[in-house]
């Protein structure tokens, strides 16, 4: 009897050491990347290229657009359309004034439909998160730096407000065919100024964001891009954002994209 508890004494010691050692070494790691991770001040000190646009006489007509790799044009935060706004946080983080840079049970969600499948097909990931991710990292799905985009959308969430980071949000997101920002995407796409854009439009262009190249208009999955934006207005229908007699106007609204 004695020596089967000197026996347990021992394995609670040897799980208590090695508990201790991977601690440590997490902790280190945590320490590690965050004194190697990108500045988050950048947002306050550089100075984004935007494009130039020569207009007809009038300014309302769009004639030529200079620029280079990006297409990018900058908006206020309060020159953004409320649509905008709440068809994005429908859509890619409906708890995004609720909860802080990350959201646990989506995190949860996302790792239960990861290990069924046996690969990463979803992230679960904020806009705090994809902010963080677009601005500062790259799209490789790798545990490490999935746990970089997690310290700096938390550095992120202590330095701006919740407008602020949808607001950066909203100007550096991809939306495909170069067009970088809400506003590059609605010249792109439409020819129009985002505070003339359909909610039909809107959605489509929320639906861009999800993934450019996957739902292109002028690529094979149109019909894909059609559904992701029924999938907005339903999502904006349901969280109270719009009426169901806006959602069905806006679902069969006919969408027309700039040549």
């Amino acid at each position: 009897m004695a020596g089967r508890k000197h026996l347990y004494l021992k394995i609670l010691g040897l799980v208590a050491a090695l508990t201790f050692v991977g601690a440590s070494f997490a902790a280190a790691g945590f320490l590690y990347i965050s004194r190697h991770l990108p500045d988050i001040t950048a947002f306050d000190s550089r100075k984004v290229a935007q494009s130039s646009k020569i207009y007809d006489r009038a300014g309302g007509v769009l004639l030529y657009e200079i620029h280079g790799e990006e297409k990018r044009s900058l908006i206020p935060f309060e020159e953004i359309p409320d649509l905008i706004k709440k068809a994005t946080i429908a859509i890619e983080d409906s708890g995004f004034y609720e909860h802080p840079a990350f959201d646990w049970r989506s995190i949860v969600r996302a790792a239960v439909v990861n290990l069924k499948n046996a690969s990463i097909v979803q992230g679960g990931s904020t806009i705090t998160q994809q902010l963080a991710k677009k601005a500062f990292l790259t799209d490789e799905r790798t545990p490490i730096r999935k746990l970089k985009e997690l310290i700096l959308a938390f550095n992120l969430e202590k330095k701006y407000t919740k407008n602020q980071i949808l607001g950066l949000y909203l100007n550096q997101i991809p939306y495909g065919s170069n067009a970088y920002g809400i506003a590059a995407a609605s010249e792109t796409y439409f020819n129009k100024k985002v505070g003339d854009l359909t909610l039909g439009e809107i959605a489509i262009l929320v639906s861009l964001s999800h993934g450019p190249s996957l739902y292109s208009p002028w690529g094979p999955n149109r019909d894909r891009l059609f559904a992701r934006q029924r999938l907005v207005l339903e999502r904006m229908r349901d969280l109270g954002h719009i009426s169901a007699r806006e959602h069905d106007d806006a679902a069969n609204e006919n969408i027309s994209f700039a040549p």
